[in-house]
């Protein structure tokens, strides 16, 4: 019946309009009072934001708030992978036969995630899967040093992604609006697909004023001109309350952090790994 309901609903309009009612600016003492009864709900430490509260004007201002750069330092580890987003790690592994694990029992294309030509360059690598809840901070940081050439945007559902979606929707990412970045490193590429959900107002990225979320059913695949080159841990985009970003790695060696397993909760810039040297 949930799922029913779910997909009778008008997901992607009622997200535009959650965006829209996010971005309309309140007085201070009302803003501020909604914002303290959410981050006392959510368990946020306030104290870690850098922006200051002059500058919040909406609640969008607050979701997509900058932090103080020294609550998440950056492992500075030449060969090191970070993670890009605070979140938990739902689920990572080998990408086998072109597939990739959604949870228990339950696969999905990596064709249909990022198109068959970018899919192409992680046959036998790696996936990292990290959600965001809506306690989270919401801005998207580069996992490795590396330079963005181009992007793509899939239009499509915008399912939840939390554990009802992931264990009821097949092919919840597949299907789900999203961004695919590929990143050029010295290892190869490491692809960022960042997935859109239901009330998530739009996906936005630091390199193209493309957003997501657009009300048309489209897939663009488009130039960054000129390039864009980025030092690990610096900001790439920012999700309008939460999500999920998958890590793609190229098929020459990642080593995980011994910590690494399923269900741990991240910290951006906290170290995955170490990737492997290339072919």
């Amino acid at each position: 019946m949930r799922y029913l309901l779910f997909k009778l609903l008008p997901k992607n309009l009622l997200s535009r309009f959650m965006g829209k009612l996010a971005d309309i600016k309140a007085p201070t003492p009302l803003l501020m009072g909604v914002i303290q009864t959410y981050a006392k709900h959510y368990q946020i430490d306030l104290s870690e934001m850098k922006t200051p509260w002059a500058e919040i004007a909406c609640f969008n201002d607050f979701f997509t708030r900058e932090l103080k750069e020294e609550t998440r330092p950056i492992d500075q580890g030449k060969d090191t992978l970070i993670s890009p987003v605070d979140g938990t790690l739902a689920e990572w592994g080998p990408i086998e036969n072109h597939l990739l694990v959604q949870t228990k029992g339950i696969y999905y294309s990596l064709v249909d995630l990022v198109g068959a030509k970018e899919a192409q360059r992680f046959t036998k690598g790696t996936f990292l899967t990290l959600y965001l809840s809506p306690a989270d901070y919401h801005r998207i940081h580069t996992p490795f040093a590396g330079q963005v050439n181009r992007f793509s945007y899939f239009s499509g559902n915008l399912w939840p992604v939390n554990r009802f979606g992931v264990e009821e929707v097949g092919g919840l990412f597949a299907l789900n609006e999203r961004i695919y970045t590929p990143i050029e490193t010295a290892h190869g590429p490491i692809g960022m697909v960042k997935v859109g959900a239901t009330v998530v107002g739009k996906i936005r990225t630091t390199y193209s004023p493309v957003t997501s979320n657009q009300g048309q059913g489209t897939t663009l695949d488009l130039p960054v001109e000129p390039a864009v080159g980025y030092e690990k841990g610096q900001e790439i985009g920012r999700f309008q309350l939460g999500s999920t970003v998958i890590l793609l790695l190229p098929p020459n060696g990642f080593t995980p952090h011994p910590d690494l397993e399923k269900g741990i909760k991240l910290k951006m810039g906290q170290a995955l790994g170490e990737l492997g040297a290339l072919d």
